[in-house]
């Protein structure tokens, strides 16, 4: 057997293994990318709702409002920041 036939055995025999592992390796690269985002959009939430609940306890208005407006403006400022960081 010559060294080229049995690297295309070799060959033959790996790339179904590969091809897996590169399969995978793209899926954990999607996974981490949608965790990023997720984290990226919690923390804007987050001080949001503490923006929220410092504005409405200055301004006399409800804590718990404040916390849930604030909280949503957060959400929606990081799904729009980070939905364009992903286009």
């Amino acid at each position: 057997m010559e060294k080229t036939q049995a690297d295309a055995i070799a060959q033959a025999i790996l790339e179904p293994n590969l091809r897996a592992q590169e399969e995978l390796r793209n899926k954990r690269a999607v996974e981490s990318a949608q965790l990023a985002r997720k984290r990226r959009v919690a923390w804007l939430t987050l001080s949001g709702a503490g923006i929220g609940a410092t504005v409405a306890y200055f301004s006399g208005a409800h804590f718990s409002v404040g916390v849930i407006w604030g909280g949503l403006a957060g959400s929606a400022v990081g799904w729009l920041i980070t939905r364009q960081a992903a286009a």
